[in-house]
């Protein structure tokens, strides 16, 4: 399913484990690695007189020579560990947008890089990055949290659990068949869950089986988790499923996530099933944000010419267009 792998890097040690896991699923599914770095503008640095320095040519070239030779290295590394194809690029402009754009370019079909980056004044912050690209790419992420014990050196390893949340609307589902791609390849089990949460007050005052409306979401929820699960099997896959009640349903994946041990978990940003409850900026934007574990993210319903047409409408609205 993957054939192009981007992953972003700005040169820290924060983002090795994502490098390394990135290397891993290029060899697992025969898959160009690009590793992409994006220049941004010149930071205004403080000196000692508190006189701002402006960087000078010299100084912005040798700069950049010295991140071209960073990132050659760090190629050249890759295709030591995995033997496999990779590309490096170094970009120009600002970091989300650029990483977007490339990634579109070049036909990307996963995105692996780290949360955040770490420590002294960084150009890249990732955790903005990743949620840049979250909200604005229809490419896959999958951030990379440590430990990334959930793929082995080599291909016959496997100990990996994918949690994946689901919310009975279609859009949700349409993580299943990424979930698929990797489960496959890192021969993983995959764990699907679905939270009921009270829509009423009576219902809020009664939270345990045993109650009527409880008996029957709890039914139509099983039975919807038995068909995505016979579709999982009928592909090889050792799938578990289990309902679950709660009134917070971030915090109730987080949970189960815990509980189970799983190693990543998987979700798509919107879904329309109830509440609307996989919309970004509720349910997956505090599960993205607060878990420990490494995340397969995806939004389903972006497209290209949607995302230019609001940026447009932004700026448009921001300068007074």
């Amino acid at each position: 399913m993957y054939k192009v792998i981007m992953a972003p890097t700005e040169g820290s040690d924060s983002e090795k484990e994502a490098i390394s896991v990135a290397v891993k699923l290029a060899q697992r599914f025969d898959a160009d690695l690009r590793l992409v770095r994006v220049e941004s503008a010149p930071l205004m640095v403080e000196t000692i007189a508190q006189t701002p320095a402006i960087p000078t040519g010299q100084m912005l070239m040798d700069e950049r020579i010295a991140h071209l030779r960073h990132l050659e290295a760090l190629g050249t590394e890759c295709r030591a560990l995995g033997e496999i194809r990779v590309m490096t690029a170094l970009e120009d402009g600002p970091v989300g947008r650029t990483l977007r754009d490339y990634a579109r370019k070049f036909n990307v079909d996963l995105i692996v890089m780290s949360s955040h980056a770490r420590g002294g004044l960084k150009r890249i912050a990732l955790g903005s990055v990743t949620d840049y690209l979250i909200r604005h790419s229809n490419v896959a992420v999958l951030v990379v949290r440590p430990p990334t014990n959930f793929i082995g050196a080599i291909q016959e390893q496997t100990v990996s659990r994918i949690l994946v949340p689901l919310d009975g609307s279609a859009l949700a589902e349409q993580i299943l068949p990424e979930v698929e791609a990797i489960a496959l390849r890192l021969r993983s089990t995959v764990s699907l869950l679905q939270v009921l949460a009270p829509l009423s007050y009576s219902q809020k005052e009664i939270m345990q089986p045993g109650s009527p409306w409880w008996d029957d979401d709890i039914a139509t929820a099983d039975a919807y988790l038995t068909r995505v699960a016979s579709y999982l099997t009928g592909q090889g896959i050792t799938v578990s499923k289990e309902v679950v009640l709660s009134d917070d349903i971030a915090t109730a994946i987080l949970d189960y996530a815990d509980r189970t041990r799983a190693d990543i978990i998987a979700l798509a940003t919107s879904g329309s099933g109830g509440m609307s409850r996989f919309v970004f900026g509720t349910v997956a934007d505090k599960v993205t944000r607060k878990s420990t574990r490494s995340l397969l993210v995806f939004n389903p319903t972006l497209r290209a010419e949607t995302v230019d047409a609001v940026e447009r409408d932004s700026a448009e609205h921001l300068t007074g267009v």
